[in-house]
């Protein structure tokens, strides 16, 4: 049998463009996921993983029972359950469903799943993590009094929150509940004994969870887990996110205008202006205290203590403008909960700190009386409450990776803030009273701008190295927003195309707020970001690219399921479905034989399929090789050069094959293909399209920016010549490329619409 070599090109974007996508060579350089089951590779795109998963757009699953449906191909267990705790309709109509995992209906600790609809109720994709595996009783033997008892013990602070009366009235108030406080309810849940975010589910344990609240800055919130078997603490984690120590004075913003509460004989520093209550207290240089500041005349800022006032008024309404003004989302929950402010507290700690008294944000005095001293600047106010988004979106666990990107989030929406209510950002962190750490330059301040480069933190203090390690999403934001070129600390250059940091923002937030769950790492943080560019702004637009080219800049590249994969043995006697990250190999030093049969084989890849020395496919076998959109291409580094398709340039896009035993190649029965017409059209056209198979097809239109513009899902096609007529109406004059998606194959048309 004679072997052969045959080039694959690359898929069509729109628009038209010829780009040069470089082969990645070189080290893992972030985690792997965990491969799908048979049965899920069968609905998932190539480069899918448990983690994150990319379904096929013809296919029928219904986000709200996926997993009745596909129970034993997510690994789930008869004792497993997923139970929808969420679901949130965004402002592109997408549909998020946020499951949590139960085992013998006892909550799975880190074990959530999103799946993400679109607006034609179409499932686009599903991310998390799924904790498969467990045998575990669900009975406990140690109470939840002995429990408590051993987590205050392992707490080691002389007061909490439930000691303090004025606080509990507060908390109260708050929750608008004459029964709520801070003493710690406890519930069982199986958590991990190990903080080495592997997740093992032999790590697991059935264990009493608390929430413990200390009265003093010195000792941090944390919830705790104690082993409902032994009474052991097993795992905690911090509730308070707190920024990093510093020094240094500066300016205030000057003249502000803030809103304030008249109580008929004073003005007191409560913003009742809005749905959302905005509550400053002054602590006076001690702990939480709920004193009101407060002026005569409504014109504040006579002394250091009403400048410093009104300081953390202005950057607490600020931050609630640019949440409400940005984003469209009413304070730090998204549902008009208070936004609490503790001002001047602790005199003589360098700190500011959500959480450590329930759902509010602490802002310290430094180290002198100074008002210009206070840790409230609007940086680092936005800074606290992007921490309670986080809380309630996300909610990245606080510590190493996870902790890391919850801290990087934290400083890009603060300066974000700072951009909104001051019309400029300097991407320094607290640099109105002396920075402590940069997004355009980290390691200036001892933080690393690359994954495992220079000043990565690879130890347990600052929780992992939360706000050490934080830089290198604070850099990919810049490098985003800015744009930027150079090489680095792994060796491989970079050029980012800037998108403005209004643009960068916006996909922040999307990713934060409808991909990412508790524990994702900075590997997740890729895919998150590259969804809500997608999203967003198209496909194949310069928004995502530069998201990608940002992320390799800073080092974080996809990983899984590997970048190669060599397809060696019988096929589709070993399975009918070849992936891989970037190159699918056939041949290249081993047999690799496709055989007859009514299963297709499909070999997939981002970047290229080749078929070498060593590859067969006996006459009659059914054999089609695809890439993935360019959206999900890998980055460009050093190495081979590949040309993606262009007719234009009469490079065609990749078609299915048969190669009979001599090692000619044939084209299949019947090639699809797709006819436009009229071209160009006032209001509607007809696509002839010719399919090689009956099935499923959707229409997709792309402007010339690459943005999708109208879309038709569900279209019946028959096998050989069907006519679907498109319209156009609503669209602007000018270029689009129209996408026919069958299922194994794409096509791609430039249509011109005329005046």
């Amino acid at each position: 049998m004679k072997s052969f070599i045959k080039y694959i090109t690359e898929n069509i974007r729109p628009p038209l463009l010829l780009l040069l996508i470089l082969f990645i060579s070189g080290q893992l350089v972030a985690q792997q996921g965990t491969p799908l089951s048979d049965r899920l590779k069968k609905m998932a795109k190539a480069g899918s993983t448990r983690e994150w998963i990319d379904f096929f757009e013809d296919s029928t699953i219904k986000a709200t029972s996926i997993f009745k449906d596909y129970k034993a191909a997510f690994d789930l267990a008869n004792d497993d359950e997923m139970v929808v705790k969420k679901v949130k309709k965004d402002r592109l109509n997408f549909s998020h469903y946020r499951y949590q995992q139960y085992y013998k209906n006892i909550p799975v600790l880190y074990g959530e799943y999103i799946i993400h609809q679109e607006p034609e109720r179409i499932v686009k994709s599903g991310n998390g993590r799924l904790i498969t595996g467990l045998n575990l009783g669900n009975t406990a033997r140690v109470s939840e009094q002995q429990a408590l008892d051993a987590a205050i013990a392992f707490m080691g602070a002389g007061k909490y929150l439930w000691q303090n009366p004025e606080m509990e009235k507060e908390l109260k108030r708050q929750q608008k509940d004459p029964s709520a406080t801070y003493y710690p309810k406890g519930s069982l849940v199986y958590a991990p004994s190990s903080n080495d975010s592997k997740f093992k589910p032999t790590d697991y344990r059935l264990a009493w969870f608390f929430k413990i609240y200390p009265d003093q800055s010195q000792v941090m919130a944390k919830n705790v887990y104690v082993d409902a078997l032994t009474g052991k603490v097993i795992h905690n984690v911090n509730i308070s996110m707190a920024c990093s120590a510093g020094s240094g004075t500066s300016a205030f913003n000057g003249t502000v205008n803030i809103s304030t509460e008249f109580t008929g004989t004073v003005y007191r520093s409560h913003n009742n202006c809005q749905a959302t209550d905005l509550y400053v207290y002054n602590c006076g240089g001690g702990g939480a205290s709920n004193t009101y500041y407060t002026d005569l005349d409504n014109v504040w800022g006579a002394t250091e203590l009403t400048r410093s006032a009104t300081q953390a008024m202005w950057g607490t309404e600020m931050t609630y403008n640019y949440f409400n003004g940005q984003h469209g989302r009413q304070s730090w929950n998204g549902s008009a909960g208070d936004m609490i402010s503790y001002n001047n507290a602790n005199a003589g700690s360098n700190n500011a700190c959500w959480g450590c008294t329930g759902n509010s944000a602490i802002f310290y005095a430094g180290n002198t009386n100074s008002s210009t001293d206070d840790w409230n600047t609007n940086d680092i106010v936005g800074h606290e409450f992007a921490h309670g988004v986080t809380q309630d979106e996300a909610g990245l666990i606080y510590s190493y990776e996870s902790g890391a990107l919850n801290e990087s989030f934290s400083d890009i929406f603060g300066e974000m803030i700072e951009s909104w209510s001051e019309g400029i950002n300097d991407y320094l962190v607290g640099a109105d009273r002396g920075a402590i750490r940069s997004l355009s330059n980290p390691n200036a301040y001892g933080d690393p701008d690359t994954y495992l480069g220079t000043n990565w933190y690879i130890g347990s203090g600052d929780n992992g190295g939360v706000h050490i390690n934080s830089g290198v999403q604070n850099h990919w934001f810049y490098l985003l927003s800015e744009g930027g070129s150079g090489t680095n600390d792994l060796g491989q250059a970079y050029n980012v195309t800037a998108i403005t940091r209004f643009k960068a923002r916006l996909i922040a937030y999307r990713a934060l707020t409808e991909y990412l769950t508790s524990t994702s790492q900075y590997i997740d943080a890729r895919r998150a970001t590259l969804q809500a560019a997608w999203d967003l702004y198209g496909q194949c637009s310069q928004e995502i690219i530069s998201v990608g080219d940002a992320w390799h800049a800073v080092g974080v590249e996809a990983q899984s399921p590997a970048y190669t994969q060599n397809a060696c043995g019988n096929y589709p006697a070993n399975g009918t479905w070849v992936q891989a990250i970037s190159t699918t190999y056939g041949g290249n030093g081993c047999a690799t034989t496709i055989t007859p049969s009514a299963s297709v084989v499909y070999f997939t890849a981002r970047d290229r399929v080749r078929l070498l020395p060593g590859f067969t496919a006996q006459s009659g076998s059914n054999f089609i090789a695809y890439l993935e959109p360019c959206s999900s291409t890998r980055w460009r580094t050093t190495g081979e050069q590949v040309i993606m398709s262009d007719p234009e340039k009469g490079i065609k896009p990749p078609v299915a094959v048969n190669v009979d035993n001599s090692g000619e190649l044939e084209r299949l029965a019947q090639e699809p293909g797709v006819e436009v017409s009229p071209n160009p059209f006032a209001q509607s056209f007809i696509l002839t399209i010719n399919a090689k198979k009956e099935g499923k097809a959707q229409i997709v239109l792309y402007n010339s920016y690459g943005a999708r513009v109208q879309r038709q899902a569900g279209v019946n096609l028959i096998k050989g010549v069907n006519r679907v007529t498109v319209d156009g109406s609503a669209l602007a004059s000018g270029m689009y490329m129209v996408e026919v998606n069958m299922g194994d194959s794409k096509l791609v048309k430039k249509v011109i619409k005329s005046r």
